[in-house]
């Protein structure tokens, strides 16, 4: 990543997609668990919050490769934890048209 102001801002705009589809599973899908979807949607923020703060503090910042690993394995983490918030999205949505 060429910046970490650009990296900051795609992590929040995940997030704020991530949080919008919530959102609308919470207000149009009917019968929906309340607490399911808010418990996810604070999960959302949090992960903004830890992987923002983990994109402006890198370890070693004499060393390019040890810069490089760090923002690759942030980057990896980011990846996980969106595609897991992601597959609870779709559970959501998915159990109530069965």
């Amino acid at each position: 990543m060429a910046n970490k102001r650009i990296l900051k801002k795609r992590i929040s705009n995940v997030a704020g997609e991530l949080f919008s589809e919530a959102l609308v599973c919470k207000l149009c899908i009917p019968g929906v668990d309340q607490e399911k979807v808010d418990a996810l949607m604070a999960r959302v923020l949090d992960m903004q919050d830890n992987f923002i703060l983990r994109a402006g503090h890198t370890d070693g910042k004499d060393n390019p490769r040890v810069v490089k690993a760090y923002y690759r394995k942030l980057w990896e983490d980011f990846g996980k934890e969106v595609e897991a918030i992601a597959s609870e999205i779709e559970k959501l949505g998915n159990h109530q048209e069965a």
